[in-house]
């Protein structure tokens, strides 16, 4: 087997996985969302990573793209389900990774489902198999454990700086989908949700997550200042205000991002809630195809040899 991925992804998922580990041993009811946003992100940090995006936490229906508020006093209460969904980067190359736990347990079975959903579309992998196979077998699993999955959220090909690298895993069956390579990296993430719910998602009025999509002056030194403080501390990755309020008063942050938002300067991410308010579950490896099987980099622990690269 030779393998021609950077190294940084394998170290991005060490870093991974040993935040896993950590988190999904600590987190209990009662725990603010902030305060777990703001220590898997410096967990990351700590670990010789930087966070490829800020923090997710969702909490039943909220599915995706909800990270902690400057002063969010959130809290995790008895009977919630809570995805967390964070990235790690090392040098622009990204490991994507997410779980549930559940603190419901009429909702055990649904992540039950979801991790083990996961790992059969994950046996199915290899070089040449096309994503909608693997779609297939996560909606196929789904059914027949009584869920569904959310047909309009997908995993998705990682590239340098790129989390959506144009590539898109399906979680249901498509036709005519791309075939996976060896030597590219992919994020897998079945989301479920129960029988009864509409199986989509929808966009909330919340948005507090944001990426850089132009560096044009704006006209406002302030403003134009702030993209360049972007651009060199994130580049396009996407991050959010409580990471910017060391430069910036807290009270004028938010306000000078939407702003620029408006300016068509920074894309702001909408919250997305199950579209009939369904409690819904999460888990995500990231891995490369081989020619014989599947290398995932969020399990992988030990370090790779010379052999394995060209």
């Amino acid at each position: 087997m030779v393998l021609s991925i950077p190294r940084e992804y394998f170290k991005a998922g060490r870093i991974a996985s040993n935040v896993i580990d950590d988190t999904s041993r600590k987190v209990s009811v009662g725990d603010r969302i902030l305060d777990i946003c703001n220590e898997v992100e410096a967990m990351t940090k700590a670990l010789g990573g930087e966070p490829a995006f800020p923090c997710n936490v969702g909490i039943n229906s909220v599915t995706a793209h909800y990270t902690a508020e400057i002063d969010d006093e959130s809290l995790i209460k008895n009977g919630d389900v809570v995805k967390i969904d964070f990235g790690v980067h090392v040098n622009g190359y990204i490991i994507d990774t997410a779980f549930t736990l559940s603190f419901n347990p009429d909702y055990d079975a649904l992540v039950r489902a979801t991790e083990e959903v996961l790992k059969e579309a994950i046996s199915t992998i290899r070089e040449g198999v096309r994503a909608g196979e693997i779609g297939r077998v996560v909606e196929d699993g789904a059914k027949k454990r009584g869920f569904q999955p959310i047909s309009n959220l997908s995993g998705h090909l990682l590239q340098q700086y790129k989390i959506h690298g144009g590539v898109s895993i399906p979680n249901v069956w498509l036709a005519s989908t791309p075939l996976l390579k060896a030597n590219e990296v992919y994020a897998i993430e079945p989301f479920l949700t129960t029988l009864d719910g509409a199986g989509v998602v929808v966009d909330s009025s919340i948005r507090n997550i944001y990426s850089l999509i132009s560096r044009k002056k704006t006209g406002d030194k302030r403003l134009d200042s702030l993209i360049d403080e972007i651009w060199r501390r994130f580049k396009t990755l996407p991050f959010t205000a409580r990471w910017l309020i060391d430069i910036i008063d807290k009270n004028e942050v938010k306000s000078m991002l939407d702003r620029l938002t408006k300016m068509k300067a920074l894309h702001a991410y909408s919250v997305l809630v199950e579209a009939s308010q369904r409690v819904v579950a999460q888990f995500e490896h990231t891995l490369t195809p081989t020619e014989n099987g599947v290398i995932v980099l969020t399990q992988n622990k030990q370090d790779m040899g010379d052999e394995v690269y060209e």
